[in-house]
């Protein structure tokens, strides 16, 4: 396990709530998409994963976790959805997505690409605070320059040199990802 997993599980078993809300977090976007990927509905893959860290915080002194807590994250949020589908009689698994719940090849790809998210959401956060004000707002809320620098109260080239410098830093951070 990583040092801050560990770490902040180790905290977690003891009640630290913001330990806790760190790996939340951490993980919950990630764990939403693996979750997706056989729930085919974002909403109901979000309440499986809001169950699973409830069920995480209820049970962290009895929890012995002894894979990664990022492998038993993944793990659980997979076999989670299995059994939300198998549970829920209005969702049919189609003959279609059977062998793909069974192929390793695809899920591990799909896990390669939930880390990638991961990691740009991590080096996005790790940006400095305007940078990534400015960044998010262009990309996510998809803003305009121009609204960008009104909102803010800074110069249309001061927005454009924040994005810059965010798409440099992702650029440098991700090389070799995308091969």
């Amino acid at each position: 396990m990583p040092e801050i997993d560990i770490f902040l599980w180790s905290r977690v078993q003891s009640g630290d709530k913001e330990a806790f809300q760190i790996l939340f977090e951490k993980y919950y976007p990630v764990l939403c998409l693996i979750s997706r990927r056989y729930t085919h509905d974002i909403e109901t893959s979000r309440e499986i994963i809001q169950v699973l860290f409830v069920h995480l915080w209820e049970n962290r002194t009895a929890l012995n976790i002894n894979l990664t807590l990022k492998n038993y994250l993944y793990q659980s949020a997979r076999f989670n959805s299995i059994r939300r589908i198998n549970q829920d009689k209005r969702v049919f698994i189609h003959q279609a997505v059977k062998p793909e719940l069974e192929n390793d090849q695809v899920f591990s790809d799909h896990i390669e690409y939930a880390e990638l998210q991961e990691k740009i959401v991590r080096t996005i956060d790790a940006l400095p605070e305007q940078c990534k004000r400015v960044f998010k707002m262009s990309r996510f809320e998809q803003l305009k320059q121009v609204e960008i620098a009104v909102k803010l109260g800074i110069s249309i080239k001061t927005v454009e040199s924040h994005i810059s410098k965010a798409l440099r830093v992702l650029e440098e951070k991700l090389q070799g990802d995308f091969i």
